[in-house]
């Protein structure tokens, strides 16, 4: 009776949080092949600055500071992916499951 009902609730809970992370922390630990999408779309294209080489009609294109943005864009999700773990601890041990992912949403 009691014990089927946890061990059911046991597991799914594990496979919605497997489920959860599949679809969400994709984004951060995918965020290299996401760069390459986001340049074609020309996010942060602005910051590119085009240098004409020693032949006239080729223009090379510095983008550093654009590839530096992306970098603070990774560096600050992946900070904030696991200093919100330390929050997200804290609320599924005071409230439980529910209550976090009510917030989370």
């Amino acid at each position: 009776g009691c014990e089927v009902g946890t061990k059911l609730r046991y597991w799914l809970t594990l496979i919605s949080g497997m489920l959860e992370c599949l679809c969400f922390a994709g984004v951060v630990f995918g965020y290299a092949s996401l760069v390459f999408v986001l340049k074609e779309d020309g996010y942060f294209s602005e910051l590119c600055s085009s240098d004409t080489g020693s032949n006239s009609t080729l223009k090379e294109a510095d983008c550093s500071n654009q590839d530096e943005q992306f970098s603070l864009v990774f560096t600050i999700a992946s900070f904030l992916n696991n200093f919100l773990s330390l929050i997200n601890g804290y609320l599924f041990d005071r409230f439980g499951t529910m209550v976090t992912r009510l917030l989370a949403m």
